[in-house]
């Protein structure tokens, strides 16, 4: 059967996904123990040091998410995902040569200013499908997220233990460079660049996103859902240190592997359950359930009920973000999804920017407490999310029904 040119996009974009965000997810598992090898000396001292170095990288990510989104809307969403490549290249490439946690410091701070590749993909690829598809796109997107993050780990907890983490951090740049042909090669973007008196300014096309009543909420919804993984993963491999001594590296990789590998089929699934029950409501039961399986990670005392829980807690936040993404996507104004996925890739970084952090200090006082700290706040979330969000109109209960009925393609 001829695929569309959606769907070919689709599955190019996916496949660049996974082979740029699994590089990036080779580090992982050893960023707590390359900041003591950089002179930082106690558990908790590298502890707040990783949280810090996320921080950093979000807070850059934050700024500039908005005015990346904002010129893909201009030049074109498909121009914007090679520039992240080509951006992610170069700083996760010299962080292989640094000599200080000061200078790991920097250049991740350059990673999140010029990088953002989910929400340039994101973005591009909501503009061009069709709305009864968003949710089975958008999350196939987050599963190519999701299985780098089961695979990367893994990989560079390995490769970190063979040839050192300076050699796993040029791979990771390397795997960029393939992401960056395999866009540029098999994506074929329909875009019309807007003429002269058709061009909005960064401010207007921030404007215009923001009129739609419920975006605000629903970017809300993403930086509160987006915080849940990151405020606990700097914690994670200081875990499994705990438990065992042995190739902590590569078992810290398996825990994170754990959680994507669940997650990643929580995102397809997801997508195709939502036809049926709505994305509002499925965001509810997402939400809720990986705030329950949440709590009682912080009662794990060795590495197998700790890979266990956190692969639980992956079958339910696997459903969250792809469904925040198409309700987002569904409700953008149409030309604006860059700008729409710009301001959600900055409610995204602000919560890698601060949720680390957070997280780096909460492990530091107590190390299990960021366990129940989020399981909470994920069931408030949920109840949020049944009090107020409302599906977008784009995605009627006509369109639902077409969904059902329409075969699969």
């Amino acid at each position: 059967m001829k695929l569309e040119t959606w769907e070919k996009n689709l599955y190019a974009v996916w496949l660049a996904q996974f082979l740029a965000l699994m590089g990036a997810n080779l580090v992982f598992p050893f960023i707590p123990f390359f900041v003591k090898d950089l002179g930082v000396q106690s558990d908790s001292d590298a502890a707040l040091w990783s949280g810090v170095l996320a921080t950093a990288t979000g807070a850059t990510l934050f700024v500039s998410s908005p005015l990346w989104g904002s010129l893909s809307d201009r030049f074109g969403r498909k121009n914007m995902l090679l520039r992240a490549y080509a951006g992610a290249t170069v700083t996760i490439t010299l962080q292989a040569a640094v000599q200080n946690v000061w200078q790991l410091l920097a250049l991740r701070a350059l990673q999140g200013a010029f990088v953002g590749t989910i929400p340039a993909a994101t973005a591009l690829i909501a503009g061009a499908t069709p709305t009864r598809r968003m949710a089975y796109a958008l999350g196939l997107v987050q599963m190519a997220v999701f299985t780098s993050q089961t695979v990367g780990p893994v990989v560079g907890g390995v490769m970190a233990s063979i040839v050192g983490f300076r050699t796993t951090f040029a791979l990771g740049g390397l795997m960029y460079v393939v992401s960056f042909v395999v866009c540029f090669v098999f994506v074929h973007e329909e875009f019309r660049r807007p003429g002269p008196g058709e061009r909005s300014s960064y401010v207007q096309n921030l404007r215009t996103v923001m009129a739609v009543p419920a975006m605000l909420l629903l970017i809300t919804v993403m930086f509160l859902v987006s915080s849940a993984a990151v405020f606990v993963r700097p914690v994670v491999p200081l875990l499994v240190e705990g438990f065992t001594t042995d190739s902590v590296e590569t078992k810290a990789g398996f825990v994170f592997a754990a959680v994507a590998l669940t997650s990643a089929v929580a995102a397809v699934v997801s997508g195709r359950l939502a036809t049926r029950t709505g994305y509002r409501n499925a965001l509810v039961v997402a939400t809720l359930g990986a705030g329950l399986a949440y709590i009682p990670v912080a009662m794990a005392n060795s590495l197998a009920p700790l890979m266990v829980l956190m692969a639980l807690v992956g079958v339910f936040s696997g459903a969250m973000i792809p469904m925040v993404n198409a309700l987002i996507g569904a409700s953008a104004p149409d030309g604006k999804h860059g700008s729409a996925f710009g301001l959600v890739g900055s409610a995204q970084a602000l919560s890698f920017a601060v949720a680390p952090l957070l997280g780096g200090l909460t492990a530091q006082q107590r190390r299990h407490a960021g366990f129940p700290i989020i399981g909470s706040m994920l069931v408030a979330v949920s109840a949020l999310a049944w009090l107020t969000v409302r599906e977008p109109a784009a995605i009627s209960n006509e369109e639902l029904t077409l969904e059902v009925a329409s075969p699969v393609r």
